[in-house]
């Protein structure tokens, strides 16, 4: 089967640095979106569905059609993590292509190989339509294999060893990364092309 493949952005910055509000606003066209939505944000934001249970995820990725939905989970967040990455590759593998959104990467992944099903998205997602936006404040923390797939890099205020790790892996110099305030971003293709903007709301 034959399907249009998706991007992986690698989305990196500070808390409060804008990263979230970029992504609501390139999805937000988006007919079919699924959130990793551990801080509850996601939800409230028009057009999405909460879910809280397993079984109702598990539900509504059975199904096609649009939808927009939004995991919020709690408990063993890495178990559930994993599950939720479960379902995402379901509902793009069964019913077509998705904005899949990860949310805090770092909270449930490590520096070594992407987990179990989240590992799944990252290496063959893309070619079954998986678009994936995947964020962390500190990607040193966070899965290397997220860094070693990214189509794109968009990178939002951050200071310290986040400014050394992302300009190494990235090829972004320091001095842009460093110079960036809340709510500007630098956008870097795997093919080089490097442009600034900033999210800009309404």
């Amino acid at each position: 089967m034959k399907t249009e493949d998706g991007k992986l952005y690698v989305i990196g910055g500070a808390s409060r640095s804008g990263k979230s509000a970029w992504t609501a606003k390139e999805v937000k066209a988006h007919p079919r979106v699924i959130v990793w939505d551990v801080e509850d944000q996601w939800s409230a934001l028009p057009g999405f569905r909460r879910i809280t249970k397993r079984a109702d995820l598990l539900s509504a990725c059975s199904k096609g059609g649009n939808a927009k939905l939004a995991y919020v989970a709690g408990g063993d967040i890495k178990r559930e993590f994993d599950y939720w990455a479960g379902c995402a590759t379901y509902w793009v593998r069964y019913h077509g292509a998705a904005s899949v959104v990860a949310e805090e990467l770092a909270d449930v992944t490590t520096p070594s190989k992407a987990p179990g099903n989240w590992g799944i998205c990252l290496r063959r997602g893309l070619k079954r339509g998986m678009t994936i936006y995947a964020i962390s404040q500190r990607w040193a923390e966070a899965d290397k294999t997220a860094i070693g797939n990214a189509s794109e890099f968009v990178l939002f205020r951050m200071s310290g060893d986040d400014v050394d790790y992302m300009a190494r892996k990235t090829r972004v110099p320091k001095d842009v990364l460093e110079a960036l305030k809340p709510l500007d971003f630098c956008r870097k293709s795997v093919t080089g092309e490097q442009v600034l903007g900033r999210v800009v709301f309404g």
